[in-house]
Formats: structure tokens, C-alpha cells, sequence
């Protein structure tokens, strides 16, 4: 897989202050990578130094193993701030001075309308938008050059639910074709159903990498219950080859911890094989938020 940006100890202080502190980060081609902390922890900051904005104190990166930077910036499409267009122009009229600005022209204008599902109000007025259509033109303009890489700063910051399941509706769509995306957020929720891979920054310094569907994968413990004798469920339970320890959860049901290799599926079978229909089976899981505050209590 190809690497589509390497940090090396990216730092920047604003005079006493470290922003960020020796970051290091190796994001690779088709990654939906997500920076996560909390306010104040990097991430804007560390989107500003990676595309030039903000000057770093010390460190390096690099785009698409070396390209000189003019040209990496022409590859990256990145909204860093509230979207920012002329509240009296229509999103067509928008685009075109984007377009004009980036220098791409504007053929793929009524692509990425489309895109963004904005084509049936491409000739209202800006001001008529809701906060999530604004955001989707936002994303749109950042998709006008067809960059492979899209950089989003707090995409779903501010917006109401319904702006949220859009621009993260969006956000899935676009990382289909193919594109590396890199967002940051401190909505761990969002982080969990759009990103591939992940970090955490505190106060500048990266405390955790890692891949969210390793971070998520099933916990070992499944929840039971059926209309039968307890006594005698749990003594089944036990004759599975797959049970740890069972341990009665205070609301009627058994709760069991399975023997890595062993799932929810295959103990469900042995108790049917021995004339017991549950009717609760449930797999306990980990979320990024458990995760989250595991680790940020590990670095306290």
C-alpha cells in the first residue's frame, strides 16, 4: 500500500506553549484516518502545519513520499474552517470562483453537486442553506479538483442530527472511491462509523494509534437467559468447551465469559443442542468512547 503522508516529530509552540509535541504518523493510501482529542489537544493545528498553513517549530512531513509541497497541495482537498461562501451567489456561482481560485475548471461542478446530493438546490442562494447543505458545499468545493485526499476539520461540528447523519453519509460515499481521507474530531461517535485507522492527541502528544475495528472488535463476554432452571443453565453452560466463567449479572440473566476463539454463535447452538431456547443473547462490545477514556485515564 502506498504512504500518502509520513510525520516525523511534527512539533509547534506558540511562544511558551506546545501546541504539538513530536508527532509522528505514517497514513497510508485509502485510510479514513481520524485524529481524536479533546478541545485544545492538536488537531487543528496539526491539520494547519500539514497543509502549510501554520509553520512548524520543529519536525518534517512529507506528501506522497517527497513531492515538493506546491505540488502535493494540488492532490488535497481540506475544509479547516465553517464554510465560508457568498451568501447571495447560488451554489453553481459559488463553485465557479472556488474552481476559478483552484485553478481546475469547472467541469466537475454538477459532479459534485451531485456528489453532495446539493443538485436540485444548485441555483438557490447560499443564505437558504442549512447548516448541513452548507457543510456538504464545503465538501464539495474541497472535491472539485477529483483530489486523492480530502482533509476535514471538525466536518459535523455544530450541526443538528439529521446534518450529522448527512455529512457522515457523505463522508462513507466519498471514501468508497477510493480516496484517503484524514478528520479530525472530538465526536468519538462519528469517528467510530466513518474511520478506518485512528489517534488520539492530549495536549499535543500522541498517547494512541491503532485500527478502529481492532479497537471495536467484540469483548468476550455474551449475556444469556431463558425460561429454564438457572441451576441447571448454568451446569449446560459449563459443559460448553467455550465457557471461562459465569457470573449472574443482578437482572435475571448469566452473563459468561467465552475462551478466546469461541463466539456467541456457537454457544447459542450448544444450548439448543441440549433442549434450551434462550431468549436473550447478547454480545457485549467495546465503543471508541469506552476506548477513549481507557486510554486518557491510562496517561493521567
Amino acid at each position: 500500500m502506498a504512504t500518502t503522508l509520513t510525520i516525523n516529530n511534527l512539533t509547534k509552540k506558540f511562544g511558551r506553549l506546545t501546541a504539538v509535541d513530536k508527532l509522528s504518523l505514517t497514513i497510508e493510501s485509502g485510510q479514513i484516518f481520524g485524529i481524536l482529542g479533546p478541545n485544545g489537544s492538536g488537531k487543528t493545528t496539526t491539520l494547519g502545519m500539514i497543509l502549510d498553513v501554520v509553520a512548524p517549530t520543529d519536525g518534517h512531513y512529507s506528501w506522497f513520499n517527497n513531492t515538493p509541497n506546491e505540488e502535493a497541495r494540488k492532490k488535497i482537498g481540506s475544509i479547516l474552517e465553517s464554510p465560508c461562501f457568498y451568501p447571495y451567489l447560488t451554489a453553481v456561482q459559488n463553485l465557479k470562483i472556488t474552481a476559478h481560485i483552484k485553478q481546475c475548471g469547472t467541469s466537475n461542478i454538477e459532479d459534485v453537486l451531485k456528489q453532495v446530493n446539493l443538485y436540485e438546490r444548485r441555483d438557490d442562494k447560499f443564505k437558504t442553506y442549512s447548516l448541513g447543505m452548507k457543510q456538504r458545499l464545503s465538501i464539495a468545493a474541497a472535491l472539485l479538483s477529483n483530489p486523492p485526499v480530502l482533509i476535514l476539520d471538525e466536518p459535523t461540528n455544530g450541526l443538528d442530527p439529521e446534518g450529522i447523519a448527512e455529512v457522515r453519509d457523505l463522508i462513507t460515499r466519498v471514501a468508497q472511491q477510493g480516496k484517503t481521507i484524514i478528520m479530525a474530531s472530538h465526536l468519538l461517535d462519528e469517528v467510530q462509523k466513518v474511520c478506518t485507522h485512528f489517534c488520539v492527541l492530549r495536549k499535543g502528544v500522541k498517547i494512541h494509534e491503532g485500527l478502529v475495528k481492532e479497537t471495536l472488535e467484540e469483548l468476550n463476554k455474551v449475556e444469556i437467559s431463558a425460561d429454564f432452571d438457572q441451576d441447571q443453565l448454568t451446569n449446560i453452560l459449563y459443559d460448553f468447551a467455550g465457557t471461562e466463567e459465569i457470573k449472574a449479572n443482578g437482572n435475571g440473566a448469566l452473563l459468561v465469559t467465552l475462551k478466546p476463539g469461541f463466539t456467541s454463535h456457537e454457544i447459542n447452538s450448544h444450548c439448543f443442542d441440549n433442549h434450551v431456547i434462550l431468549k436473550r443473547l447478547l454480545t457485549q462490545t467495546n465503543t471508541l468512547e469506552k476506548e477513549f477514556l481507557k486510554i486518557l485515564k491510562e496517561h493521567d
